[in-house]
């Protein structure tokens, strides 16, 4: 279920294991899974490179045409996947500095992504920064990951679209965006099946949630919530697009056959990253390199997760990497 999420939340944008001790933050090595099956240890770079919480951005952009940023050192999103950067983009405790906020409505993207495309998925990289004993699941969950998302090649296919929607203070202005709950059902349908996506409560650029279920005929439904915290987008050059969501995860179990029943804990709260690479290949094509950063929440009411969550140091525990290729459709 775990890596159906990440994808979700990186095509929006996109359980408590027993304790062990870890080692110390010096001597923390990093674990890669590649195509050829080997592993390569990395210590955690700290090397700083670069979405205040959301306060009700309701105002509108016209987007005619991308400003493209003639200082590369702006460049800030494209720095922070290449580099794998381990520090999370609002800052934390350890370490304070914060590399980008909410500084968009929506992530604006050029003309040329308007349309229906078809998506081509692989996974690319797998990466535990803290070790296995906090990545979710455990080295068991690791190495299943790595098998079947690289060693097996399951690569996911779906649709993805982008809309024209008019708005901004010009006549006749208008800016392209992605169709987020087309989207998200379209990339549920291919990873979990064709009824996964029971209810979009809402779709908007600044909130996500959905009633799921899972594969293999559970009758168990979870809520699904994605709070968008942060928001980023760089457009490089006429042939090349950076943007970047950082989001809250909330995992909750469905009560809908019991509206009065009082709440309950959620399943799992996890913060991700997601930092989106576009190159225009041509006007019919669209290469990707996406990168997807899950950083652990402390918990209120679960002593291990909030242990976990101080072991981490706001470090990301689980870092993935995508390679998306996109075909027009029309």
């Amino acid at each position: 279920m775990m890596q159906y999420l990440i994808l979700l939340v990186a095509l929006i944008a996109t359980a408590s294991d027993a304790y062990t001790p870890v080692r110390k933050a010096s001597s923390a090595v990093a674990l890669f899974a590649r195509k050829d099956g080997g592993a390569q240890a990395q210590l955690p770079s700290d090397r700083r490179t670069a979405l205040a919480r959301i306060a009700a951005m309701t105002t509108s952009l016209t987007i005619n045409q991308p400003a493209y940023s003639a200082d590369q050192s702006q460049n800030i999103l494209e720095a922070r996947s290449s580099e794998n950067s381990l520090l999370p983009p609002l800052g934390s405790q350890w370490s304070p500095e914060k590399f980008y906020g909410m500084e968009a409505t929506d992530i604006f993207y050029p003309p040329g992504f308007q349309g229906i495309w078809k998506a081509y998925s692989k996974t690319a990289e797998i990466n535990a920064p803290c070790g296995f004993e906090l990545f979710t699941g455990g080295k068991a969950a690791y190495d299943n990951a790595v098998q079947t998302e690289i060693n097996e090649g399951n690569d996911l296919q779906y649709k993805a679209r982008f809309i024209t929607q008019s708005g901004g203070g010009e006549p006749g202005g208008t800016y392209v965006i992605a169709d987020r709950e087309y989207n998200a059902r379209e990339i549920a349908k291919a990873a979990m099946g064709e009824y996964s996506v029971v209810d979009t409560s809402a779709a908007t650029p600044n909130r996500y949630s959905c009633l799921l279920a899972p594969p293999g005929g559970s009758n168990s439904l979870i809520c699904v919530d994605i709070i968008t915290l942060a928001r980023k987008y760089e457009p490089i050059s006429s042939d090349k697009f950076v943007c970047s969501e950082f989001v809250r995860q909330i995992v909750s179990p469905a009560q809908r056959n019991n509206p009065n029943a009082p709440p309950v804990s959620p399943l799992s709260v996890k913060e991700i990253e997601t930092i989106s690479i576009y190159n225009m290949v041509g006007k019919d094509q669209i290469s990707c390199r996406q990168r997807t950063a899950t950083f652990l929440v402390p918990s209120q009411t679960d002593p291990i997760a909030y242990k976990k969550w101080q072991l981490s140091q706001g470090k990301p525990v689980d870092v993935r990497y995508y390679d998306v290729t996109y075909t027009r459709v029309v």
